[in-house]
């Protein structure tokens, strides 16, 4: 008689803003698939911030004392989409529109490249591995 070996794995998933961690094994019934982890795991989480909203005008706090969660570094690209927008309103300036257009498309692909650039400070190896 063949022996069935075990398919325990590590599995995760997301819900309610929080992330689950367990073992899942095929072959326990239905209601023992998943178990709780027997050791403990460091987790390093890599994501995209989205930045919060700015108060209203009409709330207490100085609205002008508040800070983007931008970088400083493409604050200007979005200057350029608004002056971009304004030469559009405008038909005897349409023409500027392209170059503001193009200074902000290049934001975006640098904006991309520094999302996806791996900033942790110190050394630190990094290693992908699955659930």
């Amino acid at each position: 008689m063949a022996t069935v070996k075990s398919t325990k794995e590590n599995v995760w998933w997301i819900e309610r803003d929080s992330i689950g961690l367990a073992v899942y094994d095929a072959l326990e019934s239905e209601k023992n698939r998943y178990a709780s982890l027997s050791s403990a795991l460091t987790v390093t989480l890599f994501y995209y911030k989205k930045g919060n909203h700015f108060s209203t005008l009409d709330s207490n706090t100085a609205a002008m004392s508040e800070q983007s969660d931008l970088p400083i570094q493409f604050h200007q690209y979005l200057v350029d989409k608004v002056i971009q927008k304004g030469y559009e309103y405008k038909p005897e300036m349409i023409q500027m529109a392209p170059y503001f257009e193009r200074k902000f498309e290049k934001g975006i692909k640098e904006g991309k490249m520094f999302a996806n650039r791996g900033r942790i400070s110190g050394f630190r190896r990094v290693q992908q591995s699955s659930y």
